[in-house]
């Protein structure tokens, strides 16, 4: 649940609770004491919730990523993306894309030749899906660079994003994507990256797909998965301080639990218990009894 960004219900991406320091870079050395962070944020997406199930789609997942306000720029960030992936994961860079210019925005050349020198041979340029943000009514944004690794099926699938927030625009991304953008050059050039666990820790353990790691011991029907899913995103959710209701975040909540009944063959409670023991000693997750107490509700309904 986000604390400073009343625009969401959730906290959709890793960069939302930096927004502001995007725009006063001086502000994060007296709130963090540097201008550099690295964040492990727990994220909630419901937007593509029916694609949950396949190979990389979930409702809750952790978003690992670093971030600067002025500490580094999109040289530095690359690089360290670079040796992370190669050097430290020992992982092979299948390609990588970067922004070719739309609009008022120029092609991002500049992230295209260090790629270059870096020794990536397989280097694509993208429209709007290589442009991120910005994320709820305004905020800042800009073009990307993305990487993709093969899986275990050899799919190309989406590593890692450095986001290169050059730009602030006020308003919602649609409005964005309509064309009615103001884009603002920002002062300072803002980093942001993403790198989602759950598909980074599917590709470096050579699973197919993220329900085969040890995150989800192992789910192979696409019902299991989605159980286990709601059930995980459900469980942090109410471990945030939402309870089930007909509004807001509780109803978004309450979709979850009863979409989990409709697929599960057995009760919740067991999907609860094996939630807890993979993230024992990471979260304190504690359900309270409001996924049963919703199961049995739900139950009753039908």
């Amino acid at each position: 649940v986000p604390e400073n960004d009343p625009s969401v219900l959730f906290t959709t991406a890793g960069m939302q609770q930096f927004k502001p320091y995007y725009t006063n870079p001086e502000s994060a050395i007296k709130d963090f004491g540097s201008k550099n962070i690295v964040t492990a944020q727990k994220c909630i997406r419901t937007g593509d919730i029916d694609e949950v199930g396949d190979a990389t789609h979930l409702t809750f997942f952790e978003m690992l990523g670093n971030f600067s306000f002025g500490g580094y720029g999109r040289r530095e960030a690359i690089n360290y993306a670079h040796d992370f992936i190669i050097k430290e994961l020992g992982l092979d860079i299948s390609y990588v894309t970067f922004y070719k210019g739309e609009g008022v925005v120029p092609k991002d050349e500049e992230s295209q030749k260090i790629w270059q020198e870096l020794g990536v041979h397989d280097i694509r340029e993208d429209g709007a899906d290589v442009f991120w943000g910005p994320t709820g009514d305004s905020g800042p944004c800009g073009p990307t660079t993305e990487i993709y690794c093969k899986n275990a099926d050899g799919q190309d699938v989406e590593i890692w994003k450095v986001v290169l927030n050059e730009y602030f625009w006020d308003g919602s991304r649609e409005k964005l994507d309509k064309g009615e953008a103001n884009l603002k050059k920002v002062d300072v050039l803002g980093i942001d990256t993403g790198m989602g666990l759950e598909r980074l820790v599917a590709t470096v353990q050579k699973k197919k797909n993220v329900y085969e790691t040890d995150l989800f011991n192992n789910k192979e029907t696409k019902d299991e998965r989605i159980v286990a899913d709601h059930v995980k995103a459900s469980l942090f959710i109410i471990s945030d301080g939402v309870v089930p209701s007909n509004t807001s975040r509780g109803y978004v909540l309450r979709r979850l639990i009863r979409r989990a009944v409709r697929f599960s063959k057995t009760p919740l409670k067991e999907e609860v218990l094996k939630v807890k023991e993979v993230y024992k000693g990471v979260y304190n997750l504690d359900d309270k009894g409001e996924i049963e107490k919703e199961e049995q509700k739900f139950k009753k309904t039908l």
